[in-house]
């Protein structure tokens, strides 16, 4: 992906879509809380994905390396949208307790 710009776009697109996995099985886990609190910089954990994410989600050098850091964000937002008023992120705002479409430009 050599265009940054899509990638609100995508987030819009997949971090609902997880909200309600989550949802579906009743809430986060304690090991998807464990997972996010990680401080590992390994690019299965935020923290490794967040720390490059020019390398991973901005200017990947293959599709693989985009789609594994957009994997991670995605289900990071998914995991954050539980906490109360949700997240915020690139202007958009991602909350479990909002019905229906749950990312909002606003």
């Amino acid at each position: 992906m050599n265009n940054p710009s899509l990638l609100p776009h995508l987030l819009r697109h997949n971090v609902p879509r997880f909200v309600e996995h989550i949802r579906a099985r009743e809430g986060v886990s304690e090991e998807e809380w464990a997972w996010v609190r990680c401080d590992n910089e390994g690019i299965d954990y935020p923290e490794g994905i967040l720390s490059r994410a020019d390398e991973y989600l901005l200017y990947p050098k293959d599709e693989e390396t985009f789609n594994k850091g957009l994997f991670t964000l995605v289900k990071l937002l998914a995991i954050m949208a539980f906490v109360p008023s949700g997240i915020r992120l690139f202007g958009l705002h991602f909350c479990s307790e909002i019905e229906g479409f749950r990312a909002d430009d606003g």
